[in-house]
Protein backbone atom coordinates (compact mmCIF):
# COMPACT_ATOMS: atom_id res chain seq x y z
CA UNK A 1 0.00 0.00 0.00
CA UNK A 2 1.39 3.78 -0.41
CA UNK A 3 2.12 3.02 -4.16
CA UNK A 4 0.55 2.27 -7.48
CA UNK A 5 2.70 -0.16 -10.59
CA UNK A 6 2.73 1.86 -13.51
CA UNK A 7 4.81 0.88 -16.50
CA UNK A 8 6.85 -1.96 -14.23
CA UNK A 9 7.84 0.72 -12.42
CA UNK A 10 6.37 1.48 -8.55
CA UNK A 11 5.63 4.97 -7.87
CA UNK A 12 5.08 6.01 -4.65
CA UNK A 13 1.78 7.34 -4.01
CA UNK A 14 3.53 11.32 -2.27
CA UNK A 15 5.21 11.82 -5.82
CA UNK A 16 1.59 10.76 -7.40
CA UNK A 17 0.19 13.40 -4.91
CA UNK A 18 2.67 16.07 -5.95
CA UNK A 19 2.21 15.61 -9.48
CA UNK A 20 -1.59 16.31 -9.34
CA UNK A 21 -1.60 18.78 -6.49
CA UNK A 22 1.28 20.78 -8.88
CA UNK A 23 -0.16 19.76 -12.51
CA UNK A 24 -2.20 22.81 -13.06
CA UNK A 25 1.01 24.96 -13.63
CA UNK A 26 2.55 22.84 -15.96
CA UNK A 27 1.58 24.82 -19.05
CA UNK A 28 2.67 27.96 -17.41
CA UNK A 29 5.88 26.31 -16.98
CA UNK A 30 6.19 25.41 -20.68
CA UNK A 31 5.52 28.97 -21.88
CA UNK A 32 7.74 30.34 -19.88
CA UNK A 33 10.31 27.95 -21.94
CA UNK A 34 9.34 29.19 -24.84
CA UNK A 35 11.98 31.48 -26.87
CA UNK A 36 11.93 33.67 -29.69
CA UNK A 37 12.99 31.40 -32.08
CA UNK A 38 10.33 29.03 -31.10
CA UNK A 39 6.37 28.93 -32.80
CA UNK A 40 3.53 27.52 -30.87
CA UNK A 41 1.10 25.66 -33.01
CA UNK A 42 -1.74 23.39 -32.94
CA UNK A 43 -4.70 23.71 -30.64
CA UNK A 44 -3.17 26.19 -28.31
CA UNK A 45 -1.81 28.39 -30.84
CA UNK A 46 -6.23 28.23 -32.90
CA UNK A 47 -7.56 28.28 -29.05
CA UNK A 48 -5.09 31.70 -28.97
CA UNK A 49 -7.03 33.23 -32.19
CA UNK A 50 -10.20 32.65 -31.81
CA UNK A 51 -13.04 34.14 -30.46
CA UNK A 52 -15.55 34.05 -28.97
CA UNK A 53 -13.62 31.61 -26.28
CA UNK A 54 -17.01 28.53 -27.11
CA UNK A 55 -15.07 27.97 -30.07
CA UNK A 56 -11.86 26.63 -28.21
CA UNK A 57 -10.98 23.36 -28.08
CA UNK A 58 -9.73 21.33 -25.01
CA UNK A 59 -5.77 20.55 -24.65
CA UNK A 60 -3.53 19.05 -22.40
CA UNK A 61 -0.37 19.72 -24.69
CA UNK A 62 1.35 22.95 -26.16
CA UNK A 63 2.81 22.35 -29.87
CA UNK A 64 6.09 23.80 -30.79
CA UNK A 65 8.12 24.59 -33.59
CA UNK A 66 11.74 24.61 -32.57
CA UNK A 67 14.72 24.67 -34.97
CA UNK A 68 16.10 22.30 -32.21
CA UNK A 69 13.54 20.00 -31.06
CA UNK A 70 15.17 17.95 -28.92
CA UNK A 71 17.50 20.27 -27.33
CA UNK A 72 14.46 22.53 -26.10
CA UNK A 73 12.55 19.40 -25.38
CA UNK A 74 14.97 18.73 -22.60
CA UNK A 75 15.07 22.08 -21.10
CA UNK A 76 11.76 22.03 -20.75
CA UNK A 77 12.10 18.53 -18.87
CA UNK A 78 14.25 19.95 -17.02
CA UNK A 79 12.41 23.06 -15.87
CA UNK A 80 9.61 21.17 -14.84
CA UNK A 81 11.23 18.75 -12.80
CA UNK A 82 12.86 21.46 -11.01
CA UNK A 83 9.83 22.81 -10.06
CA UNK A 84 7.94 19.87 -8.84
CA UNK A 85 11.61 18.84 -6.83
CA UNK A 86 12.52 15.53 -8.49
CA UNK A 87 11.91 13.67 -11.90
CA UNK A 88 8.64 13.90 -13.09
CA UNK A 89 8.92 14.05 -16.31
CA UNK A 90 10.84 12.62 -19.65
CA UNK A 91 11.83 13.08 -23.33
CA UNK A 92 10.86 10.61 -25.75
CA UNK A 93 11.24 10.55 -29.42
CA UNK A 94 7.36 11.15 -30.90
CA UNK A 95 6.69 8.50 -34.10
CA UNK A 96 7.26 11.26 -36.15
CA UNK A 97 10.69 12.26 -37.63
CA UNK A 98 11.84 15.07 -36.28
CA UNK A 99 9.33 15.45 -32.65
CA UNK A 100 10.11 15.19 -29.21
CA UNK A 101 7.43 14.70 -26.63
CA UNK A 102 7.75 16.06 -23.06
CA UNK A 103 5.73 13.15 -20.98
CA UNK A 104 5.08 12.66 -17.40
CA UNK A 105 6.63 9.72 -15.71
CA UNK A 106 3.57 9.27 -13.44
CA UNK A 107 0.51 9.34 -16.10
CA UNK A 108 2.46 9.12 -19.06
CA UNK A 109 0.53 11.73 -20.82
CA UNK A 110 2.48 14.57 -22.80
CA UNK A 111 2.43 18.13 -22.07
CA UNK A 112 4.44 19.24 -25.13
CA UNK A 113 5.58 18.31 -28.40
CA UNK A 114 8.92 20.19 -29.77
CA UNK A 115 8.69 19.55 -33.39
CA UNK A 116 11.48 21.00 -36.60
CA UNK A 117 9.24 22.57 -39.07
CA UNK A 118 9.41 21.71 -42.64
CA UNK A 119 8.63 24.54 -44.35
CA UNK A 120 8.73 28.24 -43.36
CA UNK A 121 6.29 29.47 -40.88
CA UNK A 122 3.47 32.55 -40.84
CA UNK A 123 3.18 33.73 -37.19
CA UNK A 124 1.92 36.42 -35.41
CA UNK A 125 2.86 37.83 -31.93
CA UNK A 126 0.58 37.80 -29.44
CA UNK A 127 1.29 38.29 -25.76
CA UNK A 128 4.92 38.03 -26.60
CA UNK A 129 4.90 34.76 -27.53
CA UNK A 130 5.12 33.74 -31.51
CA UNK A 131 1.77 31.16 -32.88
CA UNK A 132 1.09 29.95 -36.25
CA UNK A 133 -1.35 32.31 -38.01
CA UNK A 134 -4.95 30.71 -38.78
CA UNK A 135 -3.84 30.98 -42.22
CA UNK A 136 -1.20 28.80 -42.13
CA UNK A 137 -2.86 26.61 -39.76
CA UNK A 138 -5.85 26.16 -42.35
CA UNK A 139 -3.44 25.32 -45.11
CA UNK A 140 -1.82 22.86 -43.26
CA UNK A 141 -5.02 21.15 -42.01
CA UNK A 142 -6.20 21.10 -45.79
CA UNK A 143 -2.67 19.68 -46.82
CA UNK A 144 -3.41 16.74 -44.02
CA UNK A 145 -7.25 16.23 -45.14
CA UNK A 146 -5.92 15.22 -48.67
CA UNK A 147 -3.25 13.08 -47.11
CA UNK A 148 -5.11 9.91 -46.77
CA UNK A 149 -2.32 8.25 -44.29
CA UNK A 150 -3.72 11.13 -41.87
CA UNK A 151 -6.91 9.63 -42.02
CA UNK A 152 -6.95 9.14 -38.02
CA UNK A 153 -6.66 13.25 -37.86
CA UNK A 154 -9.38 14.21 -40.41
CA UNK A 155 -11.94 14.66 -37.85
CA UNK A 156 -10.19 16.63 -35.28
CA UNK A 157 -8.90 18.63 -38.68
CA UNK A 158 -12.38 19.55 -40.09
CA UNK A 159 -13.29 20.54 -36.71
CA UNK A 160 -10.79 22.58 -36.63
CA UNK A 161 -11.55 24.58 -39.63
CA UNK A 162 -14.94 24.56 -39.18
CA UNK A 163 -14.00 26.29 -35.38
CA UNK A 164 -11.80 29.03 -37.93
CA UNK A 165 -14.59 29.17 -40.51
CA UNK A 166 -16.86 30.02 -37.42
CA UNK A 167 -14.42 32.37 -36.11
CA UNK A 168 -14.14 34.49 -39.31
CA UNK A 169 -17.65 34.43 -39.93
CA UNK A 170 -18.45 36.04 -36.92
CA UNK A 171 -15.58 38.64 -37.22
CA UNK A 172 -17.08 39.94 -40.61
CA UNK A 173 -20.59 40.04 -38.83
CA UNK A 174 -19.36 42.37 -35.95
CA UNK A 175 -17.19 44.47 -38.67
CA UNK A 176 -20.93 45.05 -40.90
CA UNK A 177 -21.97 46.06 -37.03
CA UNK A 178 -19.68 48.96 -36.26
CA UNK A 179 -21.39 52.44 -37.35
CA UNK A 180 -19.13 54.16 -39.33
Amino acid sequence: MGEYKHKMKRIPLSKVEKFHRNKAKIKQIILSQTEPHETIHGATSVNKQLYPNFLDKPTRDIDIFSKTPKKDARETEKALDKSFGGDYFNVKPARHEGTFKVKSNITGETYADYTKPKRKIKKIKIAGFNYTTLDFTKQQVKRTLKDPESEYRHEQDRDTINRILIHEKLKQIKKRRKPK
